[in-house]
């Protein structure tokens, strides 16, 4: 058995670190997806979060649990949001037009943006980091509970 190295991300104390994920169902035809996170305070897991929901895709869920982790960190947090989904990174914070897709999410992103200090997305390697894994799987698992229900 090969066994993969694990990869320890270097922190800065004090900075909130938030591992997104999210998932999506498209072989149905209300396209099922979820979202996660798990946010980490000086390399410490301090909180998780999961949703999901019919008739969406796993980049509004993502932009979601973005926003609720800006929501319930208080002011002038510092946060690093890690994620492998480059759309995330190319569109969280950038005007939307009139044709962007989940333009109400990325108002919310930019507004909730404006409370903190400083806010960062980070493309990280899925394979190399176990927490980006698990919180995958979080976003799975909520998209495949939501669908049973």
């Amino acid at each position: 058995m090969i066994r993969q190295k694990e990869y320890k991300l270097r922190t800065t104390p004090g900075t909130h670190y938030v591992w997104v994920a999210g998932s999506c169902d498209y072989a149905h035809e209300e396209r099922c997806s979820g979202g996660a996170y798990l946010m980490q305070l000086n390399d410490e897991t301090i909180e998780s979060y999961v949703i999901s929901d019919d008739h969406t895709t796993e980049f509004r869920m993502i932009l979601s649990v973005m926003i609720h982790a800006m929501q319930v960190l208080p002011d002038n947090s510092d946060i690093v949001f890690l994620t492998n989904v480059s759309y995330i990174l190319q569109n969280w914070d950038r005007q939307p037009t009139d044709t962007s897709a989940n333009a109400d999410l990325i108002y919310t992103c930019l507004s909730e943006k404006e409370r903190h200090h400083s806010i960062t997305v980070k493309l990280v390697p899925f394979h190399k980091y176990q927490l980006l894994s698990m919180t995958h799987e979080s976003a799975h698992e909520a998209m495949i509970n939501h669908r049973k229900e």
